[in-house]
């Protein structure tokens, strides 16, 4: 009989955030997640805010924040979705604040 491995404890921990987040539609309590995806620095300037379905929403400093953070949205998308899953979040929303 084949076991499946068990999950790294970021992935479920990330996996309940996003449940939670979901359930309650603020993305903030995803903040932790997203710094271990994008780093301090992109972090202090972006967080996520909202869900839209399956979309996250990324609320930025700034336009060009969330310009520039757009562009790397597949890198950050594929991050996100081995952390949460990949039905959890389907897409990225970057928008200014």
């Amino acid at each position: 009989m084949a076991s499946s491995a068990p999950k790294a404890s970021g992935d479920l921990l990330g996996s309940v955030l996003a449940a939670v987040s979901r359930d309650t539609g603020s993305a903030s309590v995803l903040r932790p997640v997203w710094r271990q995806v994008v780093g301090e620095t992109l972090a202090a300037v972006s967080g996520p805010t909202r869900w839209m379905g399956t979309t996250l929403v990324i609320t930025c400093a700034s336009r060009s924040w969330a310009t520039e953070l757009g562009r790397r949205r597949d890198e950050f998308l594929g991050a996100l979705q081995s952390r949460l899953g990949k039905k959890t979040v389907a897409s990225l929303v970057f928008e200014a604040a």
